[in-house]
């Protein structure tokens, strides 16, 4: 029986139906804010099982194992929707959180492990042992068959929009109207995704062809990896590794072409374990330049662990450890195969591979559920390092917290805000204002009356000082037009000064942030106290940090300027320093 009367066509078609419906009422539910969109742990569930239980079965179904696929890929899929009820509950309070990060992770992570679990599946479905070389066929057949069902789609799309747009001409806006409604575009699409599909699983020979005209492009691809790894192995000696960490990301560089070594091997030698695509010298010399992929681990090992000495963890570092301990398992196993198979080493690959695959799959499963979770682990040792005094909390980063840390981002803020707020209540003025920054313009007004009150608590004043009442005005209107910057300001400081010498008392507001000071100037003219920048004539080029400067030890002094204003006429002319 031809591949393409295996597949259950209706089946398939009203499962894509169905995926376009539901596709619709969530985004109904996101436009007219009604529940789940209110709730993202369910949006983030439903949206996960919409999306992961038709686009797997899609890919797999088969007549005479729709039951079997069904189940097992049905058992995936609400574990996957289980773990985007964790994810969704990450952004909660929704108000408050900055989800995108979390959104990111989730689907490439869930991407990744519904490709691999998508495979085993298939395979332990078709009754056969377990083998890589049947694994890299199913990988790569599933791979350009989304792929290319995608770009069927986006066809499908553009012919639509094409259509609209030459009815429209001629002024009939029917279609333009017609293609733009989400109840129409989301069946419609889900059904285009699905007929391709079809097609190009019907066209599995096709499929095949690609796959063998990327493997001979890879087979050069990889020469030139093995090349590259060996010279740069080499040359380490002479160079050091001080000039791979100054770039900020060598452990990444590392670990990129390891991923990529390992990429192309496998796409070269996945058909046979006694094939030989090379010649005897040739394959000994890439298996050589295998064997040094445990070296470049250790490398990219250090390099990723002086970095958290220094800063501590981060989401990133956690997923570079991630990264790293995979591909280093990857080059152990296969250097282990070497050492014990010389020549025959392959043999081991598959072996490897199998196992380290379940692994992967394990791996992205549980870094989305509570039992490791980058965002909590970087929180708890970024407060750990703040407790313990490595970090200062003038250099703790805020923002970080804030825009990528989700809700434990959320609570850690919080904690500190409760624990610091008193004996700094400029640090509970830039958390608040980190969390007012995407408010509309109406809740501002609401909240204005008590930023400006958190604003007089965190400024500070010299000793026997009182603020004048009407200044406490010019205060409010000052932090409403600098409402953006106060998320970065640490200290506030009110200084009196009477700067032009004209018996009245002006105030000047020194503010610290971005690891520079900056100074306003407010001067009673009538009864209305006026607001005037004060600019830095020549500042200060330092590459190297600076220790925060307490601002109440600062003096301040009136100096009289180096040349004077020039009046011609009617008109006044200030000197301009030169520029070098």
């Amino acid at each position: 029986m031809s591949h393409q009367h295996q597949l259950p066509t209706p089946i398939m078609l009203l499962l894509a139906l169905v995926q376009g419906l539901s596709l619709y009422l969530l985004h109904q539910s996101i436009s007219f804010d009604f529940w789940p969109s209110n709730q993202p742990q369910w949006l983030f569930c439903f949206y996960t099982l919409v999306v992961v239980a038709p686009v797997t079965l899609l890919l797999s179904l088969e007549k005479g194992h729709e039951l079997k696929l069904a189940l097992r890929l049905g058992a995936f899929a609400l574990v996957a929707a289980a773990l985007g009820f964790y994810a969704g509950l990450q952004a909660i309070p929704l108000e408050q959180i900055s989800y995108q990060p979390v959104l990111f992770v989730f689907i490439f992570s869930m991407l990744l492990a519904s490709f691999k679990a998508l495979l085993y599946i298939q395979q332990l479905s078709s009754g056969s042992a377990l083998s890589y070389s049947a694994l890299f066929l199913h990988s790569w057949r599933n791979f350009l068959t989304l792929g290319l069902s995608l770009l069927f789609t986006l066809a499908v799309w553009a012919v639509l929009m094409l259509w609209a747009a030459l009815f429209k001409v001629i002024q009939i806006d029917f279609f333009d109207d017609l293609f733009a409604k989400q109840w129409f575009y989301y069946p419609t699409l889900s059904l285009a995704f699905a007929f391709g599909i079809i097609i190009f699983r019907n066209q599995a020979g096709v499929i095949d062809t690609i796959t063998r005209i990327q493997q001979a492009l890879m087979k050069f691809l990889l020469v030139i990896l093995a090349l590259v790894s060996v010279l740069f192995m080499l040359a380490l000696p002479f160079t050091g590794l001080t000039p791979l960490w100054k770039t900020g990301h060598g452990s990444l560089l590392i670990l990129c072409l390891q991923a990529l070594m390992l990429f192309f091997l496998n796409a070269v030698y996945q058909a046979d374990a006694d094939s030989r695509p090379y010649p005897l010298w040739l394959h000994r010399a890439i298996y050589a330049a295998v064997a040094l992929l445990p070296v470049y681990s250790l490398i990219a090992c250090y390099g990723l662990m002086l970095r958290v000495e220094q800063y501590g963890w981060s989401v990133s570092r956690c997923w570079g450890l991630v990264l790293w301990a995979i591909l280093a398992l990857f080059s152990i196993g296969y250097l282990w195969g070497i050492l014990k198979k010389r020549d025959l080493w392959l043999q081991h690959l598959s072996w490897i591979n199998v196992r380290m695959g379940l692994v992967l799959l394990a791996v992205m499963l549980l870094v989305n559920s509570p039992l490791i979770d980058f965002r909590k682990i970087t929180v708890q040792n970024q407060l750990a390092r703040l407790e313990d005094g490595r970090t200062l909390l003038a250099d703790f980063d805020l923002h970080y917290f804030r825009y990528e840390l989700a809700k434990p981002g959320y609570d850690a803020l919080q904690q500190l805000k409760a624990q610091h707020g008193e004996t700094n209540p400029a640090l509970a003025l830039r958390i608040d204002a980190l969390y007012r920054k995407d408010m509309h313009n109406e809740t501002m007004e609401q909240n204005s009356k008590d930023q400006l009150q958190q604003l007089l608590v965190a400024l500070k004043l010299p000793d026997h000082v009182i603020l004048p009442p009407a200044l406490k005005q010019a205060l409010a209107d000052w932090q409403k037009d600098h409402h953006w910057q106060l998320s970065y300001i640490s200290q506030y400081h009110l200084r009196p000064i009477d700067l032009n010498t004209d018996g009245v008392q002006d105030y000047v507001l020194l503010t610290y942030s971005h690891d520079s000071i900056d100074a306003t100037l407010f001067s009673l003219e009538g009864e209305k106290w006026q607001r005037l920048r004060l600019n830095q004539l020549f500042p200060e080029r330092t590459s190297a940090p600076q220790a925060e400067p307490q601002l109440e030890t600062l003096e301040l002094k009136a100096v009289p300027p180096q040349w004077p204003l020039l009046q011609i006429g009617g008109k006044k002319f200030q000197v301009q320093a030169a520029q070098n």
